[in-house]
This record gives structure tokens, C-alpha cells and sequence, in this order.
């Protein structure tokens, strides 16, 4: 995957990508649980379908089985890991449906996760904006107020696969 490379999910991974969001999205209904604090909403399943599309795209391209499983996480509570492991490394794969938009993970969210994946998404169409490690994103630096306070990094900023070294 190299910075700025477009993927795209074929008829069949759109599917598949869209039932998962489906079950997930429901799940996030029938318990009233969005794993922050708030009741999650029905209108959100376009999140979830940009953001498991994602997800699916890095498992699809590294060669790694994407994580099917439906249940509660929250980052708050420490139950929201990672979404893959990739060579050892645990990954956050982060979605901006507004292509513009740099790297943002609310305050809330801080998480031990080793490396984050940018992908920006008009979907089903995804462009690889990079990579950010865990120390380069939770910088106290990087906090500024968006809709919440949230750590940022421009997208300049991103590492490209070789700048990882792994």
C-alpha cells in the first residue's frame, strides 16, 4: 500500500462489508450502547459501513483475515483493542468520509494500539492516507478542539509502509 494508492470493494465486498455494518449498527441499537455515551442512532450505519470497509481493505491487502465478530467495545473502557494484527503490531484502522480531514482520535479514545491505519472514503472508493504510530499521534502537542478535544496530525505527517521499517 503506498500514501494516495485508491482500493476500491468489489460487488461481493461491498456485501459483505454492508452486513457486517448492518449487524453491528443493530447490535449498537438493541443494546442502546455506541461504546461512548451516548444511545447509538440508527442514521450511523453509513459509519459503520465506511469504517468496517476500511478495516477490510488494510485485512484484504496485507493478507490478514478482517475480524468479523459482533459485540460491545468502547474505547473508554478499555474493550475496543484493535481492529488487526498485523506483523505483531496492533492496528486502529480510522476512516474520514471528508478527504480533507486529517488523522483525529478523541481524547477519550487514547488507546495502546501500535500503529494507526488513515484511510479517506467516498464509499465503496477508499484512498491509503498513511500510517501514525502511537507515540507520533498521543503527543500533548497534537490536541486540539474539534467537536471534542481530540489528538491530530496532519496528513503530511503520515508514515508511507517503508517509513515503518518493518
Amino acid at each position: 500500500m503506498h500514501k494516495g494508492e485508491i482500493f476500491y470493494l468489489n460487488i461481493t465486498e461491498r456485501f459483505i462489508v454492508e452486513k457486517v455494518a448492518e449487524a453491528r449498527q443493530k447490535n449498537k441499537e438493541n443494546t442502546k450502547w455506541n461504546g461512548h455515551r451516548t444511545v447509538a442512532e440508527k442514521s450511523s450505519v453509513e459509519l459503520n459501513v465506511a469504517g468496517f470497509g476500511a478495516e477490510f481493505i488494510f485485512c484484504r491487502e496485507m493478507n490478514i483475515f478482517p475480524d468479523f465478530e459482533i459485540k460491545n467495545t468502547s474505547k473508554v473502557k478499555g474493550t475496543d483493542l484493535y481492529d488487526a494484527i498485523w506483523k505483531g503490531y496492533t492496528i486502529d484502522v480510522k476512516v474520514n468520509r471528508n478527504p480533507n480531514n486529517p488523522l483525529m482520535i478523541p481524547e477519550y479514545a487514547k488507546s495502546n494500539c501500535d500503529l494507526f491505519v488513515l484511510f479517506s472514503c467516498k464509499y465503496p472508493k477508499y484512498r491509503f492516507e498513511g500510517f501514525a504510530t502511537n507515540k507520533m499521534i498521543f503527543n500533548k502537542n497534537n490536541i486540539r478542539m474539534t467537536r471534542v478535544s481530540a489528538y491530530v496530525l496532519e496528513k503530511i505527517k503520515l508514515l508511507s509502509i517503508k517509513d515503518l521499517n518493518i
